[in-house]
């Protein structure tokens, strides 16, 4: 099983990554996002897009071991297969390979979500195909290197169980993550990047006394939020994370 959560990129930044709702849904791509780096996840991923991509690329979902986010309803033609064709009949799926995460476990989720766009866009195995189908490019790289054989994952996704649908969210209270105080800014700063860059999350430095402490922009819901403070606790980017109102 694997959970599933909606994160879309909103209609005025979609439409400068895609080619908008014209998509012909004929084809699920595999992709590895090809970013090892610490707390590339899912979650990473997919507020990159939504906070708007500064690459001319664009995908439906990023995957990881706890997770698949959707950042594109399937209508729309994201710019990822490095060819037309491909952008305007594929539905992209991101594989995530970050360094903390785990990669098997990853695979069985991405091949759960595929069993299920395969069975909601009634498409069949066959219409499974990596990113090099269509631009030659190496990529699934893990993959095509032999780490997973290919014909394995295929079989994954024809084994692959019932997919957790999640519980609709009622909680709506809007928060923030609280770090606790650096001594000096350039710590503050060095965790800033941090958030900012590997977490595409948006975040602020505030001035607590002569020390500082990073804030981060909102959350929707308590349990959201206190997800991205175990994240930053996680990555030892600080002892003290706390969970504060909006």
């Amino acid at each position: 099983m694997v959970v599933i959560r909606q994160k879309l990129v909103p209609e005025a930044q979609a439409k400068k990554v895609t080619y908008g709702g014209i998509n012909k849904k004929k084809k699920v791509v595999v992709h590895g996002t090809d970013n090892y780096r610490t707390g590339a996840d899912a979650d990473a991923h997919a507020r990159l897009q939504y906070n708007g991509n500064s690459r001319s690329a664009s995908w439906h979902w990023s995957v990881d071991e706890k997770e698949a986010v959707q950042s594109f309803l399937h209508e729309w033609s994201c710019w990822a297969a490095g060819n037309d064709k491909g952008n305007l009949e594929g539905i992209h799926v991101e594989t995530c390979v970050n360094a903390d995460g785990n990669y098997k476990k990853t695979l069985e989720n991405t091949a759960a979500l595929i069993a299920k766009i395969l069975k909601d866009e009634k498409l069949t195995i066959d219409d499974v195909v990596q990113h090099n189908h269509y631009s030659g490019k190496n990529c699934p790289r893990e993959i095509r290197s032999g780490n997973v054989p290919w014909s394995d994952f295929l079989k994954m996704i024809q084994n692959a169980g019932t997919t957790q649908t999640p519980k609709p969210n009622t909680d709506n209270k809007k928060c923030r993550v609280l770090t606790g105080t650096y001594s000096t800014i350039q710590a503050a700063e060095n965790v800033l990047d941090v958030l900012k860059y590997r977490f595409s999350w948006v975040a602020y430095i505030e001035q607590d006394g002569s020390e500082w402490r990073v804030k981060t922009g909102t959350f929707t819901g308590m349990a959201a939020a206190q997800a991205g403070a175990n994240k930053i606790k996680t990555a030892k980017l600080a002892q003290v994370a706390n969970v504060v109102a909006a």
